[in-house]
């Protein structure tokens, strides 16, 4: 097994350790029978590891693999009850979901591997679509950057339909990179395999040869990883989302078949720190290294007016809830207008403008703004004349005060409910029409109060 290079990462999480675990913990030392599992050539060598350091610690509990073809086997095989436990390297969908609970033991990088002769050591998104879309500007090697230097033509392999691998290879396409594959493209590839270890193989012995695999299952002494994006694969730029192509480990089973004390057990021993020993061991993600970023922040405000001195905090959600590092920082545009605190706390400084962002610290660069107008507000309006009367065709000036005197905004508007019977113009002049009753109404542009003026027309 590939074995990665030592790096210190310190992770401080509020993650379990194993996620979805379906029950308590139950005595080992009684129990015996047989725990069946099919599925996934991806999760199987993992499986194995771990069924063989249990069974050496549990002689009364056998581990058993049988239909080991892909993950749709083992789905199929969960939903149908026919084992205890599907292997599966891709999310159950929403259907499954109907039938299936998982438990995810590890998480995965997907490594997209060439033949360790071959020169190249990157590629980006776009190469990568090229060569498996049979694009004729990436048909040999020759044709990319840092490759073989001579014409050695591009040999593509790709997974068989239903398996896992596969799933999440064309899910990066259509996710991260924003163009899925086409219906279709696999025909066109050089081969469809069936297994990890066929595809290790299959890449190793063809100097042209490009596949993708398993992170954890990959022998680094046969195929050659590339990066992607400019990142290097590994467990550790798997756990904290800089590599992209990454999926689940799941072992799933049937809602309505009760878990068996033998299952159980084995479940608990993969979660022990024995059982997360082997996963870390084998170059996979232990689910406490997983760092989960912020993809989204809502405010529960996105503008806000203030008085000089006045304060106020808006409530800050980060999205998802099960973010890892939730913590914010702050800014204000104009600190002379408004400031703002370390604990997202507004205080108003002086009439004017500002715009506070607050961004999450996780790295994922989200942000969200509130606007921030600090200004004496509009209390009341009130108009000279609350009635009069008027001959037709005379004119009657009105004014409006508008409080208190230190409002910042006193812009008004005057509005007539009846422009036959008398109008009135934008400095409150009132001109007789004809005979009637109209009423003239001010309004205030801050804060919207009004008053009226009841007019007779004769």
């Amino acid at each position: 097994m590939k074995k990665f290079m030592s790096l210190v990462l310190t992770v401080a999480l509020a993650f379990s350790i194993f996620q979805g675990v379906p029950a308590e913990k139950v005595s080992a030392a009684s129990v015996t029978g047989t725990v069946v599992l099919s599925g996934s050539t991806s999760v199987n060598p993992l499986i194995q590891a771990l069924a063989e350091a249990f069974m050496a610690k549990n002689k009364g509990i056998k581990i058993v693999e049988q239909n080991v073809t892909g993950s749709g086997a083992g789905i199929t095989d969960a939903t149908k009850g026919t084992v205890d436990f599907g292997m599966s390297s891709r999310d159950i969908t929403s259907t499954e979901a109907q039938t299936l609970s998982k438990v995810q033991i590890c998480l995965d990088g997907l490594a997209v591997v060439v033949n360790k002769s071959n020169p190249v050591n990157e590629l980006s998104p776009s190469q990568l679509y090229k060569i498996y879309t049979r694009d004729t500007s990436a048909l040999n090697w020759n044709q990319l950057s840092g490759s073989y230097s001579t014409s050695v033509k591009i040999a593509p392999f790709g997974r068989e339909s239903g398996s896992g691998t596969r799933s999440c290879f064309e899910d990066f396409f259509k996710v991260d990179f924003g163009s899925a594959l086409p219906s279709g493209y696999d025909v066109n590839l050089d081969g469809s395999l069936a297994s990890t270890g066929v595809m290790q193989a299959s890449v190793q012995n063809n100097s042209g040869a490009i596949g993708y695999m398993s992170l954890g299952d990959m022998d680094e002494s046969k195929v050659k990883a590339l990066k992607i994006e400019g990142v290097e694969p590994s467990k550790f730029s798997v756990a904290d989302g800089t590599y992209a192509i990454k999926r689940p480990f799941l072992l799933v089973y049937n809602k309505s078949k009760a878990i068996t004390p033998a299952a159980q057990v084995f479940l608990d021993f993969i979660a022990s720190a024995d059982g997360q020993k082997i996963i870390d061991s084998q170059g996979f993600v232990k689910n406490n290294l997983v760092r989960v970023k912020a993809t989204g922040i809502t405010l529960s405000k996105t503008e806000v007016t203030l008085k000089p001195g006045a304060t106020t905090s808006i409530k800050v959600t980060v999205a998802p809830e099960d973010t890892t590092n939730k913590t914010l920082t702050y800014t204000s545009s104009n600190p002379s207008v408004a400031t703002v605190s370390a604990s997202g706390e507004i205080k108003a400084i002086e009439e004017g403008s500002a715009t506070i962002t607050v961004r999450s610290n996780d790295g994922s660069n989200v942000k969200k703004t509130c606007k921030v107008t600090v200004a004496y507000p509009v209390t009341s309006v009130k108009v000279n004349k609350t009635s009069a009367e008027l001959l037709a065709g005379k004119t009657l000036t009105l004014k409006a005060t508008v409080g208190p005197a230190t409002a910042t905004n006193k812009a008004i508007t005057w509005k007539s409910s009846n422009a036959a019977v008398a109008t009135v113009s934008a400095t409150g002049v009132v001109t007789a029409k004809k005979a009637g009753k109209v009423t003239i109404t001010v309004t205030t542009s801050d804060g919207k109060k009004t008053a009226a003026c009841q007019i007779v027309v004769k």
